[in-house]
């Protein structure tokens, strides 16, 4: 019997953040679990969490540079798959990466999966997967893609990690009070939010909230973090913790970026306050907030601390038990099943 295969492509760390790597994640456990091999392919960037994927069991092939020139990535890509016998797919997850090195890499595996929500990219794959939340997301693609290749467009397929799934089995409904705030903005706050927010939570009145504050690594922000810190009994740092399921269900109310983060706050209907830290956020954020998910600050770079605090202050319970209900009814937590699905009988 053959062994199965199934590479993926994708990076985590500064500048890129952790949510491509825990998407793809997501597909590999489910791959896992039907037993096939599961290889990554990655860069070693600063604050990187590959360590999770050889954990978990998983192969990882380190690429030799951090900076992305596409035909040194496409080649060095290629030399690894070659050496992989029968590979199922190629899921390629990366902003970095576009139609030039799907083209070049394709021949030497049967199907190419393509992960992206930058819609204005032309691809050259067998299967695009794009899980936001689109009001209008007919003929998204229809320009830039082969009319041979199938898509899979919104939170449906939203890719979902195995424990959030199982969380949620278990959840109670929210009562529309904040006794505990979580704070995470994944791997990449290079807008500096984290210090913003901590602020922001200083100076609320009610010293009673618990709050966790989820970091990727320590640095030198950090550090002014612990010291803001230090008489605050009520709040805990986390450094890379993983288990975001568990502080979430925990958590009656949540802070962070508007990344991929935002579904597994919805599987959770764990109601958010969102700033955009990315252009490629902006879409996505306010489709949201207009669905009633969550609520909008708009750009980072924009926000202060003022900003957060005033609306932790002025959220009411009808706004959150809405925000939880509707982020519930938009994300079911088995987008990972569907995707995987596609993929089998493709």
């Amino acid at each position: 019997m053959k062994i199965k295969n199934i590479v993926f492509r994708v990076d985590s760390g500064k500048g890129v953040g952790w949510g491509h790597m825990m998407r793809c994640f997501a597909l590999a456990q489910k791959f896992k679990e039907k037993n096939y091999n599961i290889s990554f392919i990655v860069r070693p960037h600063l604050n990187n969490i590959s360590h999770i994927l050889t954990k978990n069991g998983f192969n990882v092939f380190y690429l030799k540079n951090k900076k992305y020139y596409w035909k040194e990535d496409a080649i060095q890509t290629k030399n690894i798959i070659k050496n992989i016998d029968n590979i199922d797919w190629l899921v390629v997850d990366n902003y970095g990466l576009d139609v030039r090195w799907e083209k070049f890499v394709r021949s030497n595996v049967k199907k190419l999966m393509v992960i992206d929500d930058m819609t204005l990219r032309t691809h050259e794959c067998d299967l695009l997967l794009d899980q936001n939340y689109y009001k209008n997301p007919n003929k998204l693609y229809s320009k830039f893609i082969s009319k041979k290749s199938k898509i899979l467009i919104g939170p449906k397929f939203a890719l979902i990690r195995n424990n959030f799934y199982e969380k949620r089995k278990k959840l109670k409904l929210r009562n529309g009070k904040i006794n505990r705030i979580l704070i995470s903005f994944g791997g990449s706050d290079n807008t500096y939010e984290i210090l913003k927010v901590v602020n922001a939570i200083t100076e609320l009145d009610n010293k009673k909230i618990n709050v966790d504050l989820l970091l990727p690594n320590p640095n030198k922000n950090y550090l002014k973090i612990q010291k803001l810190l230090s008489n605050f009994t009520n709040i805990t740092i986390h450094y890379q913790n993983l288990d975001v399921a568990g502080l979430m269900i925990n958590a009656d109310l949540a802070v962070g970026a508007g990344g991929s983060s935002n579904w597994e706050r919805c599987c959770l209907g764990l109601p958010s306050i969102v700033s955009i830290c990315g252009k490629n956020q902006l879409q996505l954020t306010k489709e949201l907030e207009e669905k009633g998910c969550i609520v909008n600050l708009g750009m980072s770079k924009k926000i202060s601390s003022k900003n957060y605090t005033d609306i932790i202050k002025n959220l009411d319970k009808f706004t959150l038990n809405k925000m939880s209900k509707n982020g519930l009814k938009l994300v079911d937590g088995k987008g990972t099943l569907r995707v995987v699905r596609e993929m089998l009988n493709f």
